[in-house]
């Protein structure tokens, strides 16, 4: 006859069952940082966009489908569908909607994100550049004048344009150029200004995405705004470049530490939660400084902007390292700017003594100025603030040294010239 076995194995045995069990569950579960695609069959048979699109754009609701958005159980309709009385609305199966959401749409979920990229370099500022004030309403206008990278002259007045190039070039050439980066501040028809799928590329929507270099990188790059190949050549870059496929990307915002991201991208220093700094899409609140410009100053909120920025280097770096590294950038930036002055003093001698016109580009020497500044000079000082020795050197300083000896002899040639003019 069989032997019984004993009730504390039975026990024990059924326990490690269930044990085991479970933790094959929970294994077998995918991590909170992998993407959960919302079943396409069960999204369309709840979404009547998602339905049809299905078959016709099947690419773009499996994008959505992996998104955050979709597993929130935001539909199609919430992003597309507007009130009839929207300029960028039409027709379309039963609905009225924009193929194009602007950052209206995008405020009904994320207001303080909107409001932040209002009052941005990213918004306004970026179309003001190209065309003025000319495709802004008047409130449009007064919320502009608020953000302190509008153009602005010497004497503080506000000015139309930035750039002569883009009204040389015209729509045949910058519709395929300049407007491609700086439409992230276009008005739209709605009344609202810009872009938001300038960086958010839909339809995922993704956060990784997002925090990832290359999305900047699409217009921060090229000879006179650097940032893209500067960042690459600094240690930042380089720990991105070697290590960034093991860093965690899914992060919720505002909990980002040094454990999830061990060195900075663009977003983690300009826009994100991280150590003590709340996430903003204000992309000059932590700066201090307007590198862009010709003669760099002090930006309003320097000090506040300055501070900030150190809060995020703080969570890698020493007070002392990062004090050095912003006297050596500023010691760049001035250099810089004694340069450009005396190159700017030149070309205004010229046109003060009837020399050369005062219209932009109007003689060889008008380029080569323009160069110095806004090729040479805004890369030497963007490479010294993040970490680029060669752009400041290479690509920055000698150029512009460079350039002003050019600038120099080519004032020298035409005094001469006139001069000799002036005795015929």
């Amino acid at each position: 006859m069989p032997q019984k076995l004993p009730r504390t194995l039975i026990v024990g045995s059924i326990i490690t069952i269930v044990v085991l069990l479970i933790i094959f569950l929970f294994t077998s579960l995918p991590s909170g940082g992998e993407k959960q695609a919302v079943s396409q069959v069960s999204y369309s048979g709840v979404d009547k966009c998602a339905t049809c699109h299905n078959r016709v754009t099947p690419d773009i609701v499996q994008q959505f489908s992996q998104s955050t958005m979709a597993r929130s159980g935001v539909r199609c309709i919430d992003c597309h569908v507007v009130d009839r009385s929207n300029p960028m609305g039409k027709e379309h199966e039963g609905f009225f909607i924009t193929s194009s959401p602007t950052p209206k749409q995008c405020a009904k979920c994320h207001p303080a994100e909107t409001k932040q990229f209002e009052h941005s370099r990213h918004a306004g500022p970026a179309w003001v550049a190209l065309t003025g004030f000319a495709d802004f309403n008047a409130e449009q206008q007064k919320l502009i004048e608020q953000i302190p990278e509008v153009n602005r002259d010497a004497a503080g007045i506000i000015t139309a344009t930035r750039n002569a190039v883009f009204d040389m070039e015209g729509s045949s050439v910058t519709k395929a150029a300049c407007q491609v980066c700086h439409a992230i501040g276009k008005p739209n028809p709605d009344g609202s200004i810009g872009n938001c799928n300038k960086c958010h590329l839909r339809h995922e929507f993704s956060i990784e995405q997002v925090r990832k270099p290359e999305v900047c990188g699409q217009c921060h790059l090229g000879p006179d705004h650097p940032q893209m190949e500067i960042y690459h050549e600094s240690a930042h870059g380089v720990m991105y470049q070697t290590d960034g496929s093991k860093w965690n990307w899914s992060q919720k915002p505002g909990r980002l530490t040094t454990k999830d991201m061990p060195a900075p991208t663009c977003a983690t220093c300009h826009m994100s939660g991280f150590g003590n700094q709340g996430t903003t899409h204000d992309v000059g609140q932590r700066l201090s400084k307007f590198l862009f410009a010709a003669v760099t100053q002090d930006r309003p909120n320097a000090f506040e902007g300055r501070q900030a920025m150190k809060a995020i280097c703080a969570n890698c770096h020493s007070s002392q390292f990062i004090d050095e590294q912003y006297a050596n950038a500023d010691s760049v930036t001035a250099f810089v700017n004694s340069k450009v002055k005396e190159a700017s003093a030149i070309m205004e001698g010229l046109v003060k003594d009837g020399i050369i016109s005062s219209k932009p580009f109007a003689n060889a020497i008008s380029f080569d100025a323009f160069d110095l500044w806004h090729y040479y000079g805004r890369t030497a000082k963007f490479g010294a603030y993040m970490g680029g020795p060669d752009f400041v050197q290479w690509h920055g300083v000698y150029p512009l040294l460079k350039q002003l000896t050019k600038v120099k002899e080519e004032a020298a040639e035409l005094r001469t010239a006139h001069k000799q003019g002036v005795r015929k």
